[in-house]
């Protein structure tokens, strides 16, 4: 799916893509305000008003792990045999735990908002969610660079033995 040399932007992109969506996801729940709003109270469209409860949930669920996924695609796509050395894996760790944590402030800034705005609210595990994932998120995003700067460590270890052999 993921040419060699797409693997790291990808790896990048699914980063970013976690703090825009945390940061944008602010503007989905106004949408699903509205929604709500146009549903009305004493709704006719009983599993419509369920759904739209619901869906918040599962969209900021699949959207983090979709990202996660794409960081794991990436990184499979890299450590198949993208870069020779493992040097690239060592310094993309390094950066990736520090772009996460230099972004991470606007992703706590985001899910403090939307806590603020959603707790006590209608929407289905929303507020327990929120509390939960920050935290997930930034323990993922630690291991992550973590693991792959040691999987480059790994790698270029390894073919130094191979080079002496």
């Amino acid at each position: 799916m993921l040419k060699n040399k797409g693997g790291f932007l990808a790896m990048i992109l699914s980063v970013l893509g976690v703090v825009l969506y945390a940061t944008m996801f602010e503007t989905v729940m106004d949408a699903f305000d509205d929604l709500v709003i146009a549903i009305g109270v004493g709704s006719p469209f009983i599993a419509l008003e369920t759904v739209v409860y619901i869906a918040p949930t599962v969209l900021l669920l699949s959207g983090i792990f979709g990202a996660a996924w794409g960081y794991w695609k990436g990184y499979k796509a890299v450590a198949g045999g993208g870069d020779t050395s493992g040097m690239l894996r060592m310094v993309l760790g390094i950066l990736v735990i520090i772009l996460f944590v230099t972004l991470f402030a606007t992703i706590v800034t985001a899910f403090d908002n939307l806590f603020a705005l959603y707790d006590g609210s209608d929407y289905i595990a929303l507020d327990t969610v929120l509390t939960i994932v920050p935290t997930i998120l930034f323990l993922a995003g630690i291991f992550a660079g973590i693991g792959t700067a040691v999987s480059g460590y790994r790698a270029r270890r390894k073919r130094g033995r191979m080079a002496l052999a």
